[in-house]
């Protein structure tokens, strides 16, 4: 089944790639991109509109201005709508830091990618 799909980072190269690999596997159906965790946030108020789908999968970098990966998680689990638990968060950055990976963990994020991303990783954590 085809995916709606949200990138999340200021990388626009990054957000290319991951695009162009789900889309060469035939896994998204939509793409949206956000340059930073408020874009993202603002999204959602598209999403609650209904004028476009919530994602199944918010692919989500850490380092970004205005307002980076962590407080896109703090923000986002104080958002209230129906089946937001089935929102898969994958964490996809550069960052290989211990602390950060436990940070994501800590969070409730249990997907944690570098980049850039791989088609052997999508389909991975698509079969879990």
């Amino acid at each position: 089944m085809k995916k709606s799909v949200l990138l999340v980072d200021d990388d626009e190269i990054c957000n290319f790639i991951t695009e162009s690999t789900l889309n060469r596997l035939g896994i998204a159906k939509v793409v949206h991109s956000a340059l930073n965790g408020q874009e993202a946030l603002d999204l959602f108020n598209s999403y609650f509109q209904g004028d476009i789908a919530i994602p199944d999968i918010i692919f989500l970098d850490l380092n970004m201005p205005i307002m980076d990966g962590f407080q896109f998680i703090d923000a986002f689990k104080k958002l209230d709508f129906p089946k937001k638990e089935n929102i898969l968060i994958v964490v996809l950055t550069s960052s290989m830091n211990p602390d950060d990976i436990k940070r994501a963990k800590n969070l409730g994020i249990d997907h944690y990618m570098t980049k850039p991303v791989s088609e052997e990783n999508i389909l991975t954590l698509l079969k879990n």
